[in-house]
């Protein structure tokens, strides 16, 4: 009816519903889950933990890990004392910062000390002048 053609063999239709795999028949349950797969890992575990080379490689995988944790370790110790390190340059920046400002405050307070003096013996003068003139 929409132009598609007519497949109307049983047969067909079977074969696309059934798995290519189909469990074999008395070892698998219900589900049709093949535990064959998990008895042949099983199996390889146990021929590898029974092979002369499994303890000899088992110990380069912990010497490995081993060596592995140290290089983090000591990457960790000098990025610590690079932290370390900044952060006290960074005190001693900030303790020169304050020490020239201090140094520029006290310089200022001397000038505008140094202006006020000045000023109060010109006012001193200015007063004995004019006590000088009206005494004459």
């Amino acid at each position: 009816m929409f132009g598609g053609r007519k497949n109307n063999n049983p047969e067909s239709l079977s074969k696309a519903i059934t798995p290519e795999n189909p469990p074999k028949k008395g070892g698998g349950s219900l589900t049709g889950f093949d535990p064959e797969g998990l008895e042949r890992a099983a199996k390889a575990a146990r021929e590898l933990d029974a092979s002369r080379n499994a303890n000899a490689a088992i110990e380069l995988i912990k010497t490995q890990e081993a060596t592995k944790q140290h290089e983090h370790a000591a990457k960790r110790a000098e990025m610590d004392a690079y932290a370390q390190q900044t952060r006290a340059q960074n005190i001693e920046r900030e303790g020169e910062e304050a020490r020239k400002t201090l140094d520029a405050q006290t310089q200022h307070e001397r000038h505008r000390a140094e202006y006020m003096d000045e000023l109060e013996r010109k006012r001193q003068v200015d007063m004995l002048n004019a006590q000088k003139y009206m005494q004459e």
